[in-house]
This record gives structure tokens, C-alpha cells and sequence, in this order.
């Protein structure tokens, strides 16, 4: 008996020309989720169209964060999407306060994705300036002036003008996705800065909270890590895990919070 394996029978054959020395030429590198490879099949195969996975994986060294591809809303969904929370909004709301606290958590999908789409380096812009102050001016608006349409809306007289600033608000969104193409958000300071340990919706949160809502999470936050510096204190040696991964997020948040209050007070915006 021979010492082939059975079914091993396959022989390899050599182009006219080419030496069976000749080493195989190396693979071409794989293209990553933005641009469409794997992750996009991946996604295909789960249901999202192809073509149409957000533009969150950023194209610059730091790939800290890893991503779920998720399905982009076309400029149509967007604004639908905005209009029709506000209108189921003011139906349930007896005040502004009540009306501001829907919207804020029902508009934000639709929200991240219009920054996402057409946000350019508005974030990159926003982060420079706590974390590097004074940072830089940005070259693109929606950002901006999403922060200060929020702050418009939350301070309302009544339902009727909320309206009317809600409107707005939803405006400056449609004007901002009318390009032919709109330029995508960049995340270079947030993955150089903070290794993308937060989320655009967490950001886009801590951005539009007011003064009284970022001191009371600073105490949370300042607390929370506290507790969990603590805990890996009583564990040396131990490999990072869960609880060391939720600390260094915590540490990104509070960070932040404490980075924009300290602007905030030294600009005299509240």
C-alpha cells in the first residue's frame, strides 16, 4: 500500500512557461467594512442590502471600535423619520419639558444618521475644542447648529413655539442632506482622542445636555469608576476583561462631560 492519503489525488499543475518553484503571488489585501468586503457580505447575509452600511469604520490607524453594520436611511427616511416622531410627540405632550425629552431620545437614530451622512468634521471640530483646546473652527454646520437648535427647543415659551422650532430644526437637517454628496462624518479626533470608545448618539447627547444634566452625570461617572478602580485594585495580574473595558468607557464619558462643562464655563454658555 502506498503512503498516499485516500482522495489525495489532486496534482498541481504548472502554467506553460512557469517554474513549479515559482511562488503564488499573495493575496490582495481584504477591503474593510466602509468600503465593502466581508463585513458587507456578513451583512447580506443577515438581511442589510449591500451598498448600504453606514460609514462608521474610519479609514485613519485606530480601529479600536468593532461594528455592527447597520442599514443607512436614504435623505427621504431621515426627514420622514424626524417628522413623523414630532408629530407623535406633540399628541402626547402636555408640556415643553415632556415634548423636549421625547424628541430628544426619539429623534436620535435619525439624528446620528443625518451626522453620519452629512455631519464632515463638525465632530472632529467639537472634540478638538475640549480636548485640545481651543481647538479649531469646523468647516461644516449641521453640528453646531443641531447644538444650538436643541438648546432653542428646550428653552420653548409653549407647545406652539416648540413646534416651530422643531420645524426648524428639521429644516436645517433636510438643507444639510440636499447635496449631492454630502460630506461624511470624520472620526479622526475621536479615535485618536478617546480610542472611539463612545458612540456618535453619545456624544451627540453630552453636546445638547444642559449644565445641570452634564454636573449630574459627572458625579455619577466620577463615582462609577471609583468603584471599579477599586475592584481591579483587588485583581493584579489579572487579564483585562469586561470590567476593565467598562472602566476605560466610563473614564472616555466622564472625560468628555467634565472637558465640555470646563468649556462651557470659561465661553459663559450654559
Amino acid at each position: 500500500m502506498s503512503g498516499k492519503k485516500p482522495g489525495n489525488d489532486t496534482e498541481r499543475v504548472v502554467p506553460p512557461g512557469a517554474s513549479a518553484t515559482t511562488p503564488r503571488r499573495a493575496a490582495a489585501p481584504q477591503k474593510d467594512a466602509f468600503q465593502g468586503g466581508p463585513a458587507e457580505r456578513r451583512a447580506a447575509a443577515g438581511g442589510v442590502p449591500p451598498g448600504r452600511l453606514a460609514p462608521e469604520v474610519s479609514q485613519g490607524a485606530w480601529r479600536e471600535r468593532v461594528f455592527m453594520p447597520r442599514a443607512v436611511m436614504s435623505k427621504v427616511e431621515v426627514v420622514t423619520a424626524l417628522e413623523a416622531t414630532l408629530r407623535v410627540a406633540l399628541s402626547t405632550a402636555n408640556h415643553v419639558r415632556v415634548a423636549f425629552e421625547a424628541l430628544r431620545l426619539g429623534w436620535l437614530p435619525a439624528v446620528r444618521q443625518a451626522l453620519e451622512q452629512a455631519g464632515g468634521d463638525g465632530l472632529d471640530a467639537w472634540l478638538s475644542s475640549l480636548l485640545k483646546p481651543p481647538g479649531r473652527v469646523g468647516l461644516d454646520p449641521l453640528l453646531p447648529s443641531l447644538v444650538a437648535d436643541y438648546a432653542r427647543l428646550r428653552d420653548a415659551k409653549d407647545l406652539a413655539a416648540f413646534e416651530r422650532q422643531a420645524l426648524q430644526v428639521i429644516e436645517s437637517v433636510r438643507r444639510a442632506m440636499a447635496f449631492e454628496r454630502p460630506r461624511k462624518l470624520s472620526f479622526k479626533v475621536l479615535e485618536r482622542e478617546l480610542e472611539g470608545k463612545l458612540e456618535v448618539d453619545e456624544l451627540f447627547l453630552i453636546a445638547v445636555s444642559d449644565e445641570g444634566e452634564l454636573t449630574r452625570r459627572v458625579k455619577e461617572l466620577s463615582d462609577s469608576t471609583e468603584s471599579l478602580r477599586e475592584q481591579l485594585r483587588k485583581r493584579p495580574g489579572r487579564q483585562p476583561d469586561g470590567l476593565y473595558a467598562n472602566f476605560v468607557r466610563l473614564k472616555a464619558e466622564l472625560r468628555v462631560r467634565e472637558a465640555e462643562l470646563r468649556r462651557r464655563g470659561s465661553s459663559g454658555t450654559a
